[in-house]
Order: structure tokens, then C-alpha cells, then sequence
């Protein structure tokens, strides 16, 4: 199979695209193809979705609200205060927003392989095994209870004997993190940026431990298929940051569970549910003010369905890591948006990849820009 599929025509693209809409949760009359009903609670959206990535929290914040039509920002951190919804580094390196239940899981699948990749920045920063292995006690004990904030989880680090001049203290949170000792939950006080890190063993509902690693990548990958369908096996294996031969083989071990499709030469595998869609998929008046890093871009290797590739530098210019706000009609991208003032003069802004829409497309947009301006108060 192609890393890259074959190019689609124009009916297929738009059928893909809008299917993922509704598999995500992102048509809010239509449950997310993981949920029998749509989404009441961020634990709804997190759950359905598996993971978010979320480096940039206010961001993933808006990822979560974009999917839970009325939500306040207030109530995305009330889930990060109860545990419902945790952040933690797991695939590919970054932080991501995930159910608390899934974090053993994606341990299970994603540590040792991200250990690896760090292995040489780690040498650099003469951080050992055994060094993180007595860490790993101090976060977890200084982390009971209340949690700590990055300073006082570092400050505890610092007191141990562990030097965290320069990066070396984040890389020592990451390597404590992959082992599954500690997660990051609530807000600190005062903060939209900044979490607590909290003792998994006492902050997850099942302390933290992971499970089998086989049943834990069939968990992953069929949560991905049904919560980002149609997508390929390149799609999941970039996802999970993993080869695609596991990939592939744990897709294999889980047909006919999934339904599948072929489209210019490679397989969409999608939530079986969901197969009476594609002859008229829903969506295609939809009008969406998405964040940054937001799962119906990120979620995929190729995004070619959603943005062609004449706009992508558009949405991550300087190809640096950074993804714009966007706003998708239809399942397409079809410009990006920016806030501009502060307070209650704040404002936001369209910036189409072509001519500027016409009079009723351009409150559509206004409408969504708005709704993400209310969730920011809320």
C-alpha cells in the first residue's frame, strides 16, 4: 500500500471528508460514529475521539468545544479538575488530550518506541536509566494527593539531586510521564496554559496500569477507525507514530469488525455503521470555525481529502509545526481565521484562500467565529 493513496476525484474526496465530520462528532446532530447519542459532556467528545493532540491547550480546549455545541471553556477545565479528561504525552511525541481509561493503552503501544526516538537527546543530557527510575519515585509521591505544578514537580527533582538547568528539566518530565507515573489534570489556579501533574496511580480509574500490549494496539486502532473513518492504514500508523506492519497486522485481526471501501487504488476502513452513508454523506451545508492542530487535519497523514496541497503551506506556514486556525465548509478548508484585539473588543477574522464568500457564507463564518469567542467566556 502507498504512504501516500492515489488521487481521488472530486465526489470521492468531498465523501470523505464529510464522513470523518460526522465520525469525529463534528455535525452536532449526528452522534460521533463511537457514541449512541451526540456528545453531553467533554468526556463525551475525548472518549469518542480516543485522543486530541493538544501541545497548544487552549487550542485543544477549542477542539473539544467545537464538538460540544453550548459548551463554556469553564466546563473543559472542570473535566481536566474531576479526571474525566487527562492530558499526557503519548503518540508521536506530543501532548494529547485522551480518556483517562486509554492511558494504559497508549503507553502500552507508544513508550517504548518514543523512548527510543529520545535516546540520543537523552545521552546528550547524560539523563540515565537509573535516573529516571528514581525520579519516577519522586514525581509519584510528590505528586499524590493535590498534584504539583511544573515548578514544584521540578523544584522536587532539583532536591533529589537532579540537575534541570536548561531542557534537561523537561526531558525529565517526559521520560517520568512515558513511564505512566504521573498525568497532567486540573488547571493550575490562576492559569489557562498550565496543568497540575497528578499521581496516575491514584488520578486514573485503573492507577495507571497498562494492559497487554497486543489487545492494547487492537483497542487503539479500531477506536481509530471508527472515531476517524474512512482513513487509511498509513492514516492510523502516522497517528499512533508506528510502522505500518503492526498496524496492518492488528487491522487484519480485527475484520470484518470495520467496514472498508476502495478508492483510487487504497483502502478506507471506516466505522461499519457508518457504510450506508456514503451514498449521500451528511455535512455538506456544515460551516465550522475549527482550532489549530484540530483532529479533522491532524488526525491523518495524508489530508489531501480536506486540503489540497496548493493551500497547506497557507495552514502551516514555513511547514514549522504550527497549524492555523481553520474553517472547513462542507468537509473543505476553505480559508483560515485569526483574533485580533483583546477583551471585549476582541474579534476574529476570515481569511479566505480565494475570493471572499458571498453575503450568506460570510455570516456563516462570522456565526462560528462568534460561537468560539462566547466558549472563551464561558
Amino acid at each position: 500500500m502507498a504512504l501516500i493513496p492515489a488521487a481521488l476525484t472530486s465526489t470521492q474526496r468531498n465523501a470523505v471528508a464529510r464522513l470523518r465530520l460526522a465520525a469525529q462528532g463534528l455535525l452536532p446532530r449526528i452522534p460521533a460514529a463511537t457514541l449512541p447519542v451526540p456528545a453531553a459532556t467533554p468526556a463525551d467528545v475525548v472518549a469518542a475521539l480516543g485522543m486530541m493532540q493538544a501541545q497548544d491547550l487552549p487550542q485543544a480546549c477549542w477542539g473539544v468545544g467545537v464538538r460540544l455545541p453550548g459548551a463554556g471553556l469553564g466546563a473543559i477545565h472542570a473535566a481536566l479538575a474531576d479526571g474525566s479528561v487527562i492530558r499526557c504525552w503519548g503518540a508521536r511525541g506530543t501532548l494529547m488530550l485522551i480518556d483517562p481509561r486509554l492511558h494504559g493503552a497508549l503507553l502500552a503501544v507508544t513508550a517504548q518506541r518514543m523512548n527510543a526516538k529520545m535516546a540520543g537527546t537523552r545521552a546528550q543530557e547524560d539523563i540515565t536509566e537509573a535516573e529516571i527510575k528514581r525520579l519516577a519515585e519522586v514525581a509519584r509521591e510528590r505528586c499524590a494527593g493535590t498534584g504539583a505544578t511544573r515548578a514544584e514537580l521540578l523544584r522536587a527533582f532539583e532536591d533529589s539531586g537532579s540537575s534541570i538547568e536548561g531542557q534537561r528539566g523537561y526531558h525529565l518530565i517526559v521520560a517520568v510521564s512515558l513511564r505512566g507515573v504521573i498525568v497532567q489534570g486540573p488547571m493550575e489556579p490562576g492559569s489557562e496554559t498550565r496543568q497540575l501533574f497528578m499521581a496516575a496511580g491514584s488520578w486514573l480509574p485503573d492507577g495507571g496500569q497498562p494492559p497487554d500490549a497486543g489487545e492494547a494496539l487492537a483497542t487503539l486502532v479500531r477506536g481509530y477507525f471508527e472515531s476517524h473513518g474512512p482513513a487509511t492504514v498509513a492514516d492510523c500508523a502516522w497517528w499512533l507514530g508506528l510502522p505500518l506492519t503492526p498496524v496492518r497486522a492488528a487491522v487484519a485481526a480485527l475484520d470484518p469488525v470495520l467496514g472498508s471501501t476502495e478508492l483510487g487504488g487504497t483502502t478506507y476502513l471506516f466505522a461499519d455503521q457508518h457504510r450506508e452513508r456514503w451514498e449521500q454523506p451528511p455535512g455538506a451545508r456544515s460551516v465550522l470555525a475549527l482550532p489549530g492542530f484540530d483532529e479533522f487535519l491532524l488526525g491523518y497523514r495524508d489530508r489531501s481529502v480536506a486540503l489540497p496541497e496548493e493551500h497547506s503551506q497557507v495552514v502551516t506556514p514555513g511547514k514549522n509545526g504550527i497549524f492555523l486556525r481553520t474553517v472547513a465548509a462542507g468537509g473543505q478548508i476553505v480559508g483560515t481565521w485569526e483574533l485580533a484585539g483583546a477583551g471585549t473588543a476582541r474579534a476574529g477574522r476570515f481569511v479566505p484562500f480565494g475570493p471572499e464568500p458571498g453575503e450568506g457564507r460570510a455570516r456563516q463564518i462570522a456565526a462560528r467565529i462568534e460561537e468560539y469567542l462566547r466558549f472563551r467566556n464561558g
